[in-house]
């Protein structure tokens, strides 16, 4: 990471700054024995924006039966938290405004609108406490982006460009070309702006959902799902994006397609209506029921011919429940194995990188099992989590094959992105496998790197020999101090 152009983003003049009702709003908040009266005074006291609260809190989208004529009542009628979410959001959106910089604000706000009212839909179709949370961090999950736009001007927007617009590439050529990442400084940008760790973690993981530290996956998850259902919604190919939302739903919160169904409907009807409430422009209304049958049209035909979705990424090739391992979401070994053989057919089809990272933790299980089993479990997830939140970022899926041997399958990287990832990984554990019982000392972490790359020239015969070739790096960095990192020479194409 690189940290000079971090203080420079940070220390630019033109980022986006919440106004002094909204940092009063914050500070309030953040107390549980926060006087209601004195917080409604404190948002009364902006006209204008409590005259967009109320507003907004009269739509059909909160659907009260009575008229709400102050924010006292509204606050009595509809809790805190609902209030709280409403005039943050017009403060950020007043404070990030529209310049004349060449910035696409209207595909921003569609893509934050989108996902922070799906998030509420679906957090208030499971009873949840944090859906208006969840719709506030779904509003400012890319706020990052605006600060390095901001910060950078040109500089990102070759970076964006790069992209041909398809964010979830954005990571990986902010990675590549600045060393900094949106989530990071959006996350900085939240914190700076005193906002509570429960709104800066989705800001921080909302590309990686499963990498949240504990206590904060059900709020990143529903902002990951808002994601999927902003794409499922807008892709001009609905139907990769509606299939992750059914296989998510599912697997995190147990919300069968039927359901996930009728919320998508509930999702576009909320957009079109906050879209109006916030006076945002985020494009042309959708058709959800058109939108769905189009791509379950489309899952039905691509069922009918496997070989249809070479397009996909190796996550969404992975949608078993048995393909996980229960205690740490990581993809066992059937799953390890078929992200391997799909990972490679699209290497060798698309003319893209694969790469294979073995790990290994010398001495994890052992430890885990000194330390007692809730104890263990925890050292193992934080291992798993420092592993995803340096190798998520570049497309990693995160396999555990037994033992204290794991991998990461990484379609689009080669090695010398992943060999640079492996380091800080590395650089982390290091610094924080001290903080965890008998960890410190004992812990050893090596990695063996070797990447099919067709555009470099590198490639293997097969799945089989790319496994041999990082197994084999992989012993090797564990013969010398049982730290090390070694890369797999390159084998060269058939002429």
């Amino acid at each position: 990471m690189d940290h000079e152009l971090i203080e420079e983003i940070l220390s630019c003049s033109s980022l986006p700054s919440l106004p002094a009702v909204a940092v009063r709003v914050v500070e309030l908040t953040a107390n549980p024995d926060v006087k209601l009266p004195e917080l409604a005074q404190t948002i009364q006291n902006d006209q204008g924006l409590a005259s967009k609260v109320l507003r907004t809190v009269n739509s059909s989208f909160y659907g009260l039966t009575t008229r709400c004529g102050s924010i006292n009542k509204a606050i009595v009628l509809l809790g805190l938290g609902p209030v709280k979410a409403l005039a943050l959001s017009f403060s950020l959106i007043g404070s990030i405004g529209e310049q004349d910089d060449g910035f696409d604000y209207q595909g921003y706000w569609r893509r934050g609108l989108y996902t922070g009212v799906a998030a509420k839909v679906i957090a208030d179709h499971l009873k949840m406490e944090t859906a208006d949370e969840a719709f506030l961090a779904g509003l400012m999950q890319d706020i990052g982006v605006v600060a390095l736009h901001r910060a950078l001007g040109f500089r990102y927007a070759e970076v964006l460009d790069s992209t041909k617009g398809d964010h979830s590439q954005l990571v990986k050529a902010e990675l590549s070309a600045l060393e900094v990442q949106h989530p990071e400084i959006g996350a900085m940008l939240a914190q700076r702006w005193k906002f509570p760790d429960q709104l800066v973690m989705p800001v921080r993981y909302h590309e990686r959902p499963t990498a949240a530290p504990q206590g904060h996956h059900e709020l990143v998850r529903l902002v990951g799902l808002g994601n999927l259902a902003h794409n499922a919604m807008t892709d001009e190919d609905p139907a990769p994006a509606l299939r992750k939302l059914y296989e998510r739903g599912d697997q995190w919160f147990g919300i069968k397609s039927g359901a996930m169904q009728a919320l998508v409907k509930k999702i576009a009807d909320g957009v079109k209506d906050m879209s109006r409430n916030l006076h945002l422009d985020t494009g042309a209304s959708v058709d959800a029921e058109a939108i769905v049958r189009k791509a379950e049209q489309a899952m039905i035909e691509m069922a009918s011919n496997p070989g249809g979705g070479a397009g996909q990424t190796l996550e969404n090739l992975l949608v078993d429940a048995d393909q996980y391992d229960p205690l740490t979401g990581a993809v066992g070994r059937v799953g390890f194995d078929k992200a391997l053989r799909n990972g490679f057919e699209l290497s060798r089809k698309n003319n893209e990188a694969l790469t294979l990272v073995q790990i290994g933790v010398d001495g994890l299980r052992n430890t885990a099992m000194k330390i007692g089993a809730s104890a263990g479990d925890e050292t193992i997830n934080s291992c798993i989590m420092l592993m995803r939140k340096h190798f998520a970022p570049l497309g990693g899926v995160v396999c555990t094959l037994g033992g204290d041997i794991y991998a990461m399958v990484i379609y689009g990287a080669n090695a010398k992105v992943a060999q640079s990832a492996a380091e800080e990984f590395r650089f982390s554990f290091e610094k924080a496998v001290v903080t965890w019982p008998l960890g410190g000392g004992t812990l050893k972490v090596s990695m063996g790197v070797a990447s099919n790359d067709p555009g470099l020239g590198s490639t293997f015969g097969s799945v089989q020999e790319l496994v041999v070739s990082a197994v084999t790096a992989l012993k090797t960095a564990r013969a010398g101090d049982g730290r090390g990192i070694v890369v797999a020479a390159p084998t060269k194409a058939a002429a």
